[in-house]
């Protein structure tokens, strides 16, 4: 039945076109609208592998210091410290030229640090574990990365130097 519409309506345009002033040929009744069912997709979204997030290495070739819970042993800038509350570490600052630092918030899953600036003002920053994600440093000192690690199951600081800035 399609093929007689179709075939119609090129006669009709044909016999239009020859140029005499015959009236037009009645139009073909319009084929009755025909349904269809449209079957329902789903899109699967691409499969996702499970693998853990991991932390980037750090790029300082050194491992971290021993563990301990002296806070004097972060003052060159080189420690792992057991945390057991938030606490300023005190640093060297005529070589990081930072003074100290401040933890002021940790748990097994994050650190959050401070550093004031000699001139005033400073910094804050938040780190999940690992060592390397952040630092802080001085023009012409050397930076100290900033880390967080797990010891025994307990959230350990670690502080490594770092370049020259």
């Amino acid at each position: 039945m399609r093929h007689h519409i179709l075939a119609l309506a090129a006669l009709s345009l044909v016999l239009a076109g020859c140029g005499t002033e015959t009236p037009a040929a009645p139009q073909p009744a319009p084929a009755p609208a025909t349904t269809t069912t449209a079957q329902p997709t789903t899109t699967v979204p691409p499969a996702t592998s499970a693998t853990p997030t991991t932390t980037p290495p750090s790029t300082n070739p050194n491992p971290p210091a021993p563990p301990s819970s002296k806070v004097r042993d972060c003052f060159d800038g080189d420690c792992t410290l057991l945390l057991a509350k938030p606490t300023t570490i005190p640093l060297d600052a005529k070589r990081f030229h930072y003074s100290s630092m401040r933890v002021t918030a940790f748990s097994a899953d994050s650190l959050s640090f401070a550093v004031t600036y000699p001139q005033g003002g400073g910094t804050q920053s938040s780190i999940g574990p690992g060592l390397g994600s952040a630092s802080f440093g001085f023009r012409g000192s050397p930076s100290i990365e900033v880390g967080l690690t797990l010891v025994d199951g307990k959230p350990a600081l670690v502080l490594q130097p770092g370049p020259i800035t």
